[in-house]
């Protein structure tokens, strides 16, 4: 059956909500209506001409990629003009043309998508340990409700299968305690406990957690549909304290650092990289490590991220691009910059999105799936 591209928009949302993206982004139905119906979704990491070729070929009103095609947000289709930007512009105007509808899912994808960390520490046969943050401060949030006794444990199993309560390697974590709440209900009110116009004294908790920031949607509305009131009393807060590096948490931090259960030559951790993300090579800084513990790993641009995977003492720090200056200075200060190339590095958005899509019997076609390049040499 057809869906609109509101359900799929909704789809999208409730995996990785566009509150986690960065706020320069711009994520989101850039380009259609939501009212608009589609048999399917072609995916793409950007928005080419072989994409919108290719949605037309299969009936298809809607295309999903992973960077944004109006970036930064602040620009609109009449201003991409001169040279490639140009292209890009015509690019989208056929798709509006045709009903071909565009979203984007970058940052808080990459957020929120712990199935990409999944596929490559399994592809390359390590155990992940945590994520890497680029600016941890103001990151995290602390909810505070108050429930009555009978639906505590309702109202808390809620909020944690939501995403709250995750600190580094352990989840569900929540502190309650008991006290007593008042309050008084006008005429038109009909609360759960007492009466309309009556102050009421009952015994409640004070249920608290913490939540990342970007989930807070997805979390209180998880509350508010466990809550038996008609008026939820709830409080956030924003924390100070940075999160844990160690753990894998939905909505916190990008990629992830793991280690190997026992140390591997460079030369082979390297071969399982390149077939693990289908290359024929790659960059790296000389020399690389005799031996590889530890990695860290964020696809795309990652070179804001290299010394948070230097203080967590990894040997090789896996990117899709660092740009030189970054790289050698990663590579005095003691970690190894392998770059793999951007879009090679975020193949695995492919299979992911289509992964979500399939949970709700949408079919998906890739699209200019990345051709792979030959890298000049392994080193710079």
């Amino acid at each position: 059956m057809p869906k609109k591209i509101s359900e799929v928009l909704g789809i999208i949302e409730k995996k990785a909500p566009s509150a986690c993206a960065e706020h320069w982004d711009n994520t989101g139905l850039l380009l259609g209506n939501k009212s608009w119906k589609t048999n399917g979704a072609v995916i793409s990491i950007d928005l080419t001409r072989d994409s919108v070729k290719f949605a037309k070929s299969r009936k298809c009103k809607l295309i999903i990629v992973h960077h944004p095609c109006i970036f930064p947000k602040q620009k609109g289709i009449s201003k991409l003009v001169g040279g490639t930007e140009e292209d890009l512009s015509s690019l989208m105007i056929e798709a509006i043309r045709n009903q071909i509808a565009v979203i984007a899912c970058h940052t808080n994808f990459d957020k929120c998508a712990l199935e990409v960390v999944e596929q490559v520490s399994v592809g390359l046969g390590l155990l992940p340990k945590g994520r890497l943050f680029e600016k941890p401060n103001n990151s995290l949030l602390k909810l505070v409700v108050f429930v009555p006794a009978s639906h505590l444990e309702t109202v808390r199993n809620a909020i944690s299968a939501a995403g709250a309560g995750h600190i580094a390697n352990y989840d569900f974590c929540t502190f309650s305690g008991s006290g007593q709440g008042s309050f008084r209900g006008s005429s038109s009110t009909n609360p759960f406990i007492g009466k309309s116009g009556v102050l009421e004294k009952v015994d409640e908790y004070r249920l608290e957690t913490v939540l990342p920031r970007g989930l807070e949607k997805r979390i209180l509305d998880a509350m508010f549909f466990a809550h038996p009131y008609e008026e939820v009393a709830y409080d956030l807060y924003p924390l100070e304290q940075r999160p844990a590096t160690g753990g894998l948490v939905n909505g916190l931090g990008y990629g992830f650092w793991g280690e190997f259960s026992q140390p591997k030559s460079f030369s082979e951790f390297a071969r399982g990289v390149k077939s693990l993300f289908k290359l024929d090579g790659y960059w790296v800084t000389q020399p690389p490590p005799s031996k590889v513990r530890r990695i860290a790993f964020v696809a795309g641009k990652g070179s804001d991220f290299i010394t948070t995977a230097r203080a967590l003492e990894c040997d090789v720090f896996l990117t899709g691009e660092a740009g030189y200056h970054d790289a050698i200075s990663g590579s005095r200060s003691g970690i190894a910059v392998m770059e793999l190339g951007h879009r090679e590095s975020e193949i695995f958005f492919l299979s992911t999105i289509r992964g979500w899509l399939a949970e709700e019997g949408i079919k998906s076609f890739f699209s200019n799936v990345v051709t792979q390049r030959l890298c000049l040499g392994d080193k710079k």
